[in-house]
């Protein structure tokens, strides 16, 4: 007979109790799933809309997200042959990038020695996206790109103009760097040096190499090389240098720059996004 009060009772409550709560908080992860997957979509989707200039935080409202996205084409892309991928490895519908990088057979190793972003290994198929302008020619292009920090792997979006080498954007949106000092790649002013118009950041030189480095101090228009010079970060050297190196590995030749090539030459056509 059951006494409650007795040892055994007292562990066998607690047993059930235990059983009830397992149940009742599985439930409720397994039922606000959906919830959590559209609101990641949704605030990947307004990092996108904000490194292309579709989406100011002030001005507004996350109801916005889906429709300004309209005007954004993704286009899931084999990175080696630089083309629009044509696989059933990955779902470009539900394509996610992080998901994607944790499993190793859709994974490609990177030599040590051009691994200078020192992330290992790199995808073989990724979504980038496109914006096109009223001519339905390219005017941007985002791509994801990521390498080590500090204290972590940054993960951004890089957004470069039609010509292929001009900076229009950079934004991080995943990283555990020291906040108030290599946190400071998300900091609004920084990353405005990355966009001005007046003085904008050119990653290839007239040879067709990456060519961008830190400069310790301010970089103005008239700062020499300035277009291939970014503002290292106030005590975050090692932060920067992540930047700086993920840039040379990602538009190099192991990264996006076959893709690049195709697009700004026009082999690779890119349709208009669907209103």
């Amino acid at each position: 007979m059951f006494q409650r009060d007795s040892v055994g009772g007292t562990f066998t409550v607690a047993a059930i109790l235990c059983v009830v709560c397992s149940i009742i908080v599985s439930l409720t992860a397994v039922g606000l799933r959906p919830i959590k997957e559209e609101n990641e979509q949704l605030a990947f989707q307004r990092e996108v809309l904000t490194v292309l200039g579709l989406y100011n935080r002030d001005e507004n409202s996350a109801e916005e997200i889906p429709e300004l996205f309209k005007q954004v084409k993704p286009l899931l892309v084999n990175i080696d042959e630089g083309k629009v991928a044509e696989t059933d490895e990955v779902d470009a519908e539900t394509f996610n990038l992080q998901e994607v990088s944790a499993n190793p057979e859709l994974m490609v190793d990177i030599p040590s020695e051009k691994d200078v972003a020192g992330i290992g290994a790199r995808e073989k198929f990724t979504k980038i996206y496109v914006l096109t302008n009223s001519s339905g020619k390219i005017d941007q292009i985002v791509l994801p790109v990521r390498g080590k920090g500090l204290w972590s792997t940054m993960w951004g979006l890089l957004s470069l103009d039609g010509d292929g080498k001009t900076v229009r954007g950079l934004t991080f949106y995943a990283d555990g760097e020291t906040p108030g000092l290599g946190g400071e790649i998300n900091n609004p002013r920084w990353k405005a040096a990355w966009s001005n118009p007046e003085c904008p950041k050119v990653l290839y030189n007239e040879q067709g190499e990456v060519t961008i480095s830190m400069f310790k101090g301010g970089v103005t228009c008239e700062t020499p090389n300035a277009e291939h010079r970014f503002e290292a970060l106030g005590g975050a050297t090692i932060t920067t240098r992540g930047v700086e190196s993920m840039m040379h590995y990602w538009l190099g030749e192991h990264g996006y720059k076959p893709l690049i090539k195709n697009m700004t030459s026009g082999e690779l056509q890119v349709a208009a996004a669907s209103n």
